[in-house]
């Protein structure tokens, strides 16, 4: 009896104490308390502390109950781990004394309910797992919140994203942390290839975010946590180990963990977990590139490479839809993409100048995964695929127009899931919407489609049905979008709109031929170096043909020669195994197929087109997967991977000086 009174007189001291703590820490940090008559801080004080003082006698037992059956190893680790929150968002955000320890016994009020799940893990084993899975969530979540915090800047807001991210990423990063063990063991060269692959790809993305900072308009608070938001994240985020063991313990046993392994979601991020992870962090490199690139203070066109960034920006960002230079080749582009930059703003509050940034990085990552998911299906190898699609990402074609605001890297996104499409052997129904698609954007590239479909099935028939649906649905898509979207295209189908097409057209001499063999084979993948052109807009150009004042860019720096040479004989190669395997070459019409689409671009641009590195999305893709199945003979060797590592290494050493000469010139100019 007498110990009974005595744990109820500890209980209410023990209440009472943290109850007036945590009452004067509110008062004097929140409400005033120095501005107030004595006896309004009396009762500002008092009150709220009793309130408090009631609860935790009710809680009190419970935490008591969690702890009994809890040895003193997990009692250890569970008061230190409460501390530990507390003292570094402290160092973040330098609160005061009160305010420190009101939080310390929040934290053990918040972890003590996780002791039993503690003790269990630590008697059963699988801690490294549960500490690595926490670790992953902890990462990813500290980018994805330290862009979102510009948009959700409230605490509440901070907080549940923070708890979400945890919760979600947690359990993939468990399911991550077991397959690369599993791969590892099974085949540890791949495991390596893959592993040197993904740290020189975020080797690249941490260089081009260090390099954005020395340009004043690169919006560096979109990229890192804010001071404010930091403290609150460090605190859940530690907060949340303990109950990453009671979520590990309670999916296992429950059997969710072999649930979700049953399910469609669940085998399809397994089977193709390298191709997203990579468009993921090519995902990030883009969007790093065009919050700096696609800034509206670029306030004119044919900045870049001749491209209509402004025109773009306008139409997709805000009411102004309508083509500044009415042309009728992108019939229905605005209904197409319109509608995303709207879904994806609404995420981040209506911000839609964001929206399209996002917008724009997600096609570039978009297709890396498309060339990723091609090869994989030709090769049956990820690692492989990986190493394609990487080069693909890394293409100074794509490090462009995968970041600035235009519609060329949608275009070989589209032109990508047809060739996807077609390697899967899907029926026409999908085929005739990516088709649709293409023709939205830009219709001449539609005869890709056609070619690529007749090369791969010559079915006269079926010709017929796939290209009547594409047009029929072409006219009515196009009469849609200027009916939601009034004057935003002139009609394709009346024929004075094909005279602004006119003034694209040149003529074909000497250097615009050479310029047609260097970007359709070299200068869309190895980044020469850049013109400047300094007259008719306020900015300077950046070009790599200029046939105004004929000049052509060419390769001056040693790594820029080094890589290209290393670059014709990766293509050299390709070519002799494509010729010595072409009889039992098992994808040999599909590559006829991309052969005719870079012949249909190469004939199509002998006239057409001033800045041919402009256009190069269009056929890009092509040759990297051309020539992914060319290499497909020894794509297994082990010599083989290691000289396209090699090769990666090059091209974003090549490709980064691009990218860092654009910078330092927008540096002098902003």
């Amino acid at each position: 009896m007498n110990q009974q009174r005595i744990g109820i007189i500890w209980r209410v001291l023990l209440s009472a104490a943290v109850g007036m703590t945590a009452s004067f820490a509110l008062a004097k940090t929140f409400f005033d308390l120095d501005t107030r008559a004595f006896i309004d801080q009396l009762f500002l004080v008092l009150i709220p502390a009793a309130a408090l003082l009631i609860c935790l006698l009710y809680l009190l037992p419970f935490l008591e109950r969690s702890l009994a059956g809890a040895a003193a190893p997990a009692r250890a680790i569970i008061f230190i781990w409460a501390f530990i929150p507390v003292l570094l968002s402290g160092v973040v955000v330098q609160f005061s004394f009160p305010v420190f320890v009101l939080l310390f016994f929040l934290s053990i009020l918040i972890i003590v309910p996780a002791v039993p799940a503690v003790q269990i893990l630590l008697e059963t084993g699988g801690r490294l797992r549960v500490i690595g899975a926490w670790a992953f969530a902890f990462f990813f979540s500290n980018f994805l919140l330290g862009f979102l915090d510009n948009f959700y800047t409230s605490p509440g807001e901070v907080i549940l994203l923070t708890i979400l991210f945890q919760v979600l990423l947690s359990v993939v990063g468990y399911f991550l942390m077991g397959r690369v063990r599993r791969v590892a063991g099974e085949r540890w060269f791949d495991a390596l290839v893959h592993g040197v692959l993904f740290v020189l790809v975020i080797a690249f993305v941490l260089w081009l975010f260090q390099a954005n900072r020395q340009v004043s308009l690169f919006p560096f608070t979109y990229f890192v946590l804010d001071i404010k938001t930091s403290g609150i994240f460090l605190f859940v985020s530690l907060l949340a180990l303990p109950w990453q063991a009671w979520l590990h313990l309670k999916l296992k046993f429950s059997g969710l963990y072999n649930w979700l392994k049953q399910t469609k979601v669940y085998a399809y991020m397994s089977a193709n977990l390298a191709g997203i992870s990579l468009a993921f962090v090519f995902f990030v490199l883009y969007l790093l590139f065009a919050s700096v690139i696609n800034d509206p203070r670029f306030d004119v066109d044919d900045i870049f490479f001749d491209a209509d960034g402004m025109n773009y920006r306008n139409r997709l960002v805000t009411n102004n839809w309508q083509d500044y230079y009415w042309r009728s080749v992108h019939p229905f582009m605005i209904l197409l993409f319109r509608p995303l930059v709207s879904l994806i703003a609404f995420f981040l509050k209506g911000d839609r100048l964001w929206g399209a940034y996002v917008f724009v990085a997600l096609g570039g990552a978009a297709c890396v995964y498309l060339a990723w998911t091609f090869i994989k299906s030709a090769s049956g190898s990820s690692v492989y695929a990986s190493l394609i699609a990487a080069l693909l990402g890394l293409s100074a074609s794509h490090l462009i127009f995968g970041s600035l605001i235009e519609s060329y890297i949608f275009l070989a996104a589209s032109l990508l899931l047809f060739q996807v499409l077609l390697i899967k052997d899907k029926p026409l129904p999908p085929l005739i919407a990516a088709g649709v698609v293409t023709i939205g954007i830009t219709y001449t590239n539609f005869a890709q489609n056609v070619i690529a479909l007749f090369a791969v099935r010559p079915n006269i028939r079926q010709m017929i049905r796939y290209v009547t649906s594409v047009v029929v649905l072409w006219v009515l898509f196009t009469l849609a979008n200027n009916l939601l979207f009034p004057n935003s295209h002139p009609f394709f189908f009346v024929p004075s709109t094909l005279q602004a097409e006119q003034q694209n057209l040149f003529p074909l001499n000497t250097l615009r031929a050479q310029a047609l063999t260097r970007i359709f084979f070299f200068h869309n993948v190895v980044a020469p170096e850049p013109i400047f052109y300094d007259e008719d807009i306020p900015f300077i150009q950046f070009r790599f043909f200029k046939p105004e004042i004929n000049e052509l860019s060419r390769y001056e720096q040693p790594v820029q020669v080094a890589a290209s040479w290393f670059w014709l004989g990766l293509m050299a190669l390709a070519g002799m195994l494509f010729l010595l395997n072409i009889k039992k070459n098992p994808h040999l019409r599909l590559s006829i197929a991309l052969m005719g689409c870079m012949a249909l671009n190469m004939g199509l641009h002998l006239r057409y087109g001033k800045e041919l590195f402009l256009y190069s999305p269009n056929w890009t893709y092509a040759l990297i997967l051309l020539l992914g199945l060319a290499w497909q003979q020894v794509h297994d060797r082990k010599w083989f991977q290691a000289l396209l590592l090699a090769f990666l290494f090059l091209l974003v050493w090549n490709n980064g000086v691009l990218l860092m000469t654009i910078l330092e010139v927008l540096a002098e100019q902003v």
